[in-house]
């Protein structure tokens, strides 16, 4: 459904990334979906370059672990 240029024109015509994205259009659609679905922006995890693409600031997901007393910490 959101696969090839069809799909990566789809996702920047609802403005969730920008015109300028360089995601493989093999994959944009689809990739770009699933974050958007996941509550997550597209750019968050790109390693494309922002100052070609002008995508959001990179941002890596966070990581939950427990201590010894059983209290989940998000870093």
């Amino acid at each position: 459904m959101f696969e090839g240029p069809i799909g990566k024109q789809m996702m920047i015509q609802q403005g969730y990334v920008p015109a300028t994205c360089t995601l493989p259009v093999e994959i944009a659609g689809p990739l770009i979906w699933s974050e958007i679905n996941a509550g997550r922006s597209p750019c968050w995890e790109c390693n494309g370059d922002r100052s070609v693409c002008k995508g959001q600031e990179k941002r890596p997901r966070h990581k939950t672990t427990v201590s010894d007393k059983g209290t989940a910490h998000v870093f």
